[in-house]
C-alpha cells in the first residue's frame, strides 16, 4: 500500500535552495522587499515550485487573523436557473484575491437560515454573503457577529451593505427601445405582487418596480400602455397574453413587455395560437436574459439582463474590503440591467 506523501514544509525549500528558513518566509510570505536579493528570491521560488511545496492555511490563518473564507447563504440561487452566473463569478473574484467561498443553499426553507449562519460561524469565515434568488427589500439583515454583504436583495436603511438589479433601468430601457421602434400601443404583462401573502404565492416586489417604471416611462414617451398581472411563469404569460392579444387588429398592441423570460415564452406561444408572427405582428420583449432560454427561442428574445455575474463580483469585493478594515464609499450599490436587442423586436408595420 502506497505511503501519503509527506507535506513539503518551508524548511524542506530552505535546504534545497541552500538559503536560511527565514529567507524562504520572507519570500514566501511576500515579505521579502528591501531583504532579499532578486537572484535568492528566484531560487526560492524556483525550488518551492519544483517541490510542490503549499503554503500551510491553518497557520497562515493564525499569523493574519483571517481564514481567507467567506461564506454564502442563499435561499435558493444555487439550486436556480439564475444562479450560477452569480456563483460562478463570486467564486472567481474570490480566487483571484486568495479566498474561497463556503456555500450554504437554504432551498428556500426560511428556518434552516439561523443554523446555516451558525454552521459558517463556526467554520471561522471572515465575512458573509447574503443571496436571494428574488430581489427582496429585507426589514433587517441576517442576524450574525459577523460583516454582512447582501446580494440581490437590501434593507430600507443607508448604511447596509448590499447590491441589487436596478429593475427601474431596466424596465424604462425596454420601454424605451419599443418607442424607438415606433410602437405607441404596448402591452405589459406585470407579475403579481402580494406582500401579504406566502412566501410561494406573495410573488416577487421586481414587479411593481418595474410596472410603475415601464408606465412611467410610456407617459413621457406618448405611448399608450395597458398592464394585465400575470404571474412569472410560460402558463401565465399564455394565459395573459391570450387576454390581451385576442382582441380586434384595430385594439390589438403591437409590442408586449413581459415581466420575466418565461412569461415572454408564454406570450409568443399566445401569439402563434392567434397566427400572430413575432416580430412582424407582435414585438415581445422579455426580462431576466435566463440562460438557456432567452437565445433560444424562435426567434431569439430581446430582453433585460439582471447583472447576476456583476452581483456576485460586487458583494466579494465588498466583503473582502470590509474584512481588510478599508472603506466602502457607496454601500447600497444598484446596478444597471442593461437591455439586450435581439430578433423578435422589430418596427410596427
Amino acid at each position: 500500500m502506497a505511503q501519503p506523501r509527506r507535506r513539503v514544509r518551508a524548511a524542506d525549500v530552505a535546504a534545497a535552495a541552500g538559503v536560511s528558513p527565514t529567507a524562504v518566509s520572507f519570500v514566501l510570505n511576500g515579505r521579502d522587499g528591501g531583504n532579499i536579493s532578486p537572484d535568492t528570491k528566484k531560487r526560492i521560488l524556483e525550488t518551492a515550485e519544483r517541490l510542490g511545496y503549499e503554503p500551510h492555511h491553518v497557520a497562515r490563518s493564525l499569523r493574519s487573523q483571517t481564514t481567507h473564507s467567506l461564506g454564502l447563504v442563499t435561499d435558493a440561487v444555487a439550486s436556480s436557473p439564475f444562479g450560477g452566473r452569480l456563483l460562478a463569478a463570486a467564486t472567481e473574484r474570490a480566487e483571484a484575491a486568495g479566498s474561497i467561498v463556503l456555500v450554504m443553499d437554504l432551498h428556500s426553507r426560511d428556518d434552516r437560515e439561523t443554523a446555516a449562519i451558525r454552521e459558517l460561524e463556526r467554520r471561522q469565515v471572515d465575512a458573509l454573503i447574503y443571496a436571494s434568488m428574488g430581489f427582496r427589500i429585507l426589514s433587517v439583515p441576517p442576524a450574525t457577529h459577523l460583516p454582512v454583504v447582501l446580494a440581490n436583495c437590501t434593507t430600507e436603511r443607508d448604511d447596509t451593505l448590499s447590491v441589487y438589479p436596478d429593475d427601474a433601468y431596466g424596465a424604462t430601457r425596454a420601454l424605451e427601445h419599443l418607442a424607438d421602434l415606433g410602437h405607441r400601443r404596448v402591452v405589459m404583462l406585470s407579475g403579481n405582487w402580494d406582500p401579504l401573502g406566502s412566501r410561494d404565492d406573495q410573488g416577487n416586489i421586481s414587479g411593481p418596480i418595474r410596472r410603475d417604471a415601464f408606465l412611467a416611462a410610456a407617459r413621457r414617451r406618448g405611448v399608450r400602455a395597458t398592464t394585465f398581472e400575470s404571474g412569472w411563469e410560460i402558463d401565465d404569460g399564455y394565459r395573459a397574453a391570450m387576454t390581451a392579444l385576442d382582441v380586434p387588429a384595430g385594439e390589438r398592441p403591437t409590442a408586449l413587455f413581459a415581466i420575466t423570460d418565461r412569461a415572454a415564452v408564454g406570450a409568443m406561444l399566445a401569439a402563434a395560437r392567434l397566427g400572430l408572427t413575432v416580430p412582424e405582428d407582435l414585438s415581445i420583449v422579455g426580462f431576466d436574459d435566463q440562460e438557456k432560454l432567452a437565445e433560444c427561442t424562435v426567434p431569439p428574445l430581446t430582453t433585460v439582463a439582471l447583472p447576476h455575474a456583476r452581483m456576485g463580483e460586487e458583494a466579494v469585493t465588498m466583503a473582502l474590503a470590509t474584512v481588510a478594515g478599508e472603506p466602502v464609499e457607496v454601500r447600497r450599490r444598484a446596478l444597471p440591467c442593461e437591455l439586450l436587442v435581439r430578433e423578435s423586436t422589430a418596427p410596427p408595420r
